[in-house]
């Protein structure tokens, strides 16, 4: 398990960039219809996309009893994975839209 920890903790740190780049992606993209029709579109579809793995976490904790570290593995990889794919779809809708 500690394999996980640490790999995990090394996706947070990960994420934490790639939120950064998003967030400076974001800025220069400007202020204008556009830009804030693709923001409502990645807020929206990160927020599915958050929602849809928690529910996941939450049905598979109901099945089965799992202790507090694969729980934050799980949390933690959740999180990481949607700043990951907000960056991603964020450079798709800047490419398309």
């Amino acid at each position: 398990m500690g394999t996980f920890v640490h790999f995990t903790n090394i996706l947070a740190v990960l994420a934490l960039a790639a939120f950064l780049v998003l967030i400076f992606l974001i800025k220069r993209e400007g202020n204008d219809e556009r830009t804030q029709y693709m923001v409502y579109k990645l807020f929206s579809f990160l927020f599915t996309f958050l929602l849809i793995g928690l529910s996941l976490i939450i049905i598979v904790t109901g099945w089965k009893t799992i202790d507090y570290t694969l729980l934050r593995v799980s949390i933690t990889t959740l999180m990481s994975l949607n700043i990951f794919v907000g960056l991603v779809y964020w450079i798709y809708l800047s490419k398309t839209a």
